[in-house]
């Protein structure tokens, strides 16, 4: 059965296609009662759990009730708060809601995968956010692989660190998130190497780690023979086995290996490649991550304020993908090129600026010991 889902910042609680919005005590009772269920609370227990610094009358609660079964009548197949003479309230909340007769309808389940994977790939935050919270009224259920890339797409990081799930379905999200906040590179690619030796890592988590994943980190280390070595082979296999769709990355990561190389016509060369390139796959991800390399491009030729607004927009662009790695991938790669060219530069302080800001909201700190000790005990335990 769906969740109740609350909204917080907004004093909103949604549940299918119906939002209820409330007011700031309604909202806190609603909460306490839901959290709750089938419990009778008199007036004076609620009065103290909602309203305990305050002085209100046995008449706030009575108000409150009246107006929140008002406003809850849209979710009544769901919930209802009932009177229980001489008592009190108590909510109750329906364990068994009716099914969508598509629930089981195969096609239905093929065609959301369908949709799913083509707004993935073009970037479409807004219609993945969409279908996940009417799922119920699609008729379709999402599966731990599409979870796992919505929590991961929002930021939701802590989502991956409950015990809910098989550290397997996770593991590869895990290790993004770590590579973004863990300054040693060196420490990353040790785990990415790891579990390209684990079978139990799903194909598809292990495909994109062997292709890309481990090259990006190969440059950021300086390996750069043997990131050339892996380029190759990630292209030839790419090419072979016709993952069109890795091609524009693959591209934008040769990037980062040509600016490394420090070799203008092969830099201007490639530049004008994946913009071509980009042309034929117009995914919004990797049109912002080009609008970042134009930005590195511009920074490398002395243009730092053009540098500047091409960082800014392609920032704009992953906040409209809702792509949140999207923005620390960035700012990684903002900051490693600036360090590498010019780390005088006043840009390098207004991004480690934006860099903090984005550790405190997201809580590196915690994250990171907290994936570490997950990974160490998953993939360097002995055999």
């Amino acid at each position: 059965m769906e969740k109740l889902k609350w909204i917080d910042h907004e004093l909103k609680v949604k549940y299918g296609a119906e939002e209820v919005l409330l007011l700031p005590k309604e909202y806190q009772l609603l909460q306490y009662l839901w959290e709750r269920p089938f419990q009778v609370f008199s007036r004076e227990d609620l009065l103290d759990a909602v309203w305990s610094m305050e002085n209100p009358t046995d008449r706030t609660i009575d108000d409150h009730i009246y107006r929140l079964r008002k406003k809850l009548r849209p979710l009544a197949s769901l919930l209802s708060i009932s009177t229980v003479r001489g008592k009190g309230y108590l909510l109750k909340v329906e364990e068994q809601v009716h099914q969508s007769p598509l629930a089981e309808d195969q096609d239905v389940a093929s065609s959301a995968k369908v949709l799913f994977h083509k707004y993935h790939l073009y970037g479409q935050g807004k219609a993945l956010k969409v279908l996940e919270e009417n799922q119920d009224i699609f008729g379709f259920e999402l599966d731990v692989e599409h979870q796992c890339y919505l929590h991961f797409m929002k930021g939701d990081f802590e989502w991956f660190l409950k015990d809910e799930r098989s550290f397997w379905d996770t593991c590869y999200y895990l290790m993004h998130i770590y590579s973004y906040i863990q300054p040693d590179k060196e420490k990353s690619l040790h785990y990415f190497t790891k579990a390209l030796a684990e079978e139990k890592l799903p194909g598809a988590h292990r495909t994109e780690i062997r292709l890309l994943n481990r090259l990006s980190l190969l440059i950021f280390t300086k390996r750069l023979s043997e990131a050339e070595n892996q380029l190759s082979a990630s292209k030839k296999e790419i090419d072979d086995r016709g993952l069109h769709n890795l091609y524009p990355l693959t591209l934008l990561t040769e990037l980062y290996l040509v600016f490394l190389q420090n070799d203008k016509p092969a830099i201007e060369k490639k530049m004008k490649e994946v913009g071509e390139t980009l042309e034929k796959y117009p995914f919004s991800r990797e049109q912002a991550t080009f609008l970042i390399m134009q930005g590195i491009h511009c920074f490398w030729n002395h243009e730092e304020d053009k540098a500047d607004r091409f960082f800014q927009e392609g920032f704009k662009l992953f906040k409209e993908a809702k792509y949140i790695p999207g923005l620390m991938i960035s700012l990684n790669v903002i900051l490693f090129f600036i360090q590498e060219f010019r780390s005088e530069s006043d840009l390098f302080s207004i991004y480690q600026e934006m860099w903090r800001d984005l550790a405190f909201e997201y809580r590196f700190s915690e994250l990171k010991s907290q994936i570490e000790y997950q990974l160490d005990v998953h993939l360097n335990r002995k055999k």
